[in-house]
């Protein structure tokens, strides 16, 4: 239990970029081999622990999370007026910019410890 703890972020992060690969493949039959990439290098992150990986993975992390929340209130603006639907994708949309970036937070304090 305590293993699965401190791969948390790793696990997470993995879960998010499977779904991302699947809509993808299954979604609009489109093979996303930056997605693949992705899962790949998260699951070489699992088994190896490499903290240089694990700072510039959680470096594009955030600043790919960043750059989705303006795309999330990007679109929102796009309703024309404030809707059920409108708020579903504002919740949605900043729950996972939420997750990815907590995620790369907790991967860089997770080996920040090691560094010094």
């Amino acid at each position: 239990m305590k293993k699965a703890l401190t791969i948390l972020p790793e696990l997470l992060l993995l879960g998010l970029s499977t779904y991302w690969f699947l809509e993808n493949w299954f979604g609009i039959k489109y093979f996303n081999s930056f997605a693949l990439v992705v899962m790949l290098v998260l699951i070489f992150q699992i088994f190896f622990q490499n903290r240089y990986i694990a700072f510039t993975l959680a470096a594009l992390i955030a600043v790919f999370s960043i750059y989705m929340v303006f795309a999330v209130i990007s679109e929102f603006h796009d309703f024309p007026s404030v809707t059920s639907e409108a708020l579903q994708l504002l919740s949605v949309g900043l729950f996972f910019c939420f997750m990815l970036f907590s995620s790369s937070f907790f991967l860089v304090y997770k080996f920040l410890p090691r560094l010094f």
